[in-house]
């Protein structure tokens, strides 16, 4: 995002205070991405979550992501959080089952289309 897109920071900020945003497909640096908005501190919290339930060694890292939960969003927010992601299609070497949770910095995102 090479220009501050005001729309989609008032989305990201609409699912900060209401929960769970719209399915949303962003391209980032070529790749394009599909997933569930999600406000930060859901985001951090799964994740932080799924980290303590995994067992050793991932469990410490949860705290990182408990911290971050706590953490108040900046605004502008500089990231975009995901649920349920999947790549569609790009050079990547990522799987195209990308996972639960997903972070994509705003100035990567060249394009996106909410569905």
């Amino acid at each position: 995002m090479t220009s501050r897109d005001d729309l989609l920071i008032d989305l990201i900020n609409r699912t900060e205070m209401e929960g769970e945003g719209p399915r949303i497909t962003v391209v980032a640096q070529g790749v394009v991405i599909t997933g569930r908005l999600a406000p930060h501190r859901q985001w951090a919290t799964d994740v932080s979550e799924r980290l303590g339930d995994a067992g050793l060694p991932d469990e410490r890292f949860a705290e990182d992501f408990a911290r971050e939960a706590a953490e108040i969003p900046a605004y502008p927010p500089a990231f975009l959080h995901l649920h349920g992601c999947q790549l569609i299609s790009g050079a990547s070497s990522l799987p195209t089952a990308l996972g639960e949770s997903f972070r994509i910095p705003l100035a990567t995102i060249s394009a996106w289309s909410v569905r």
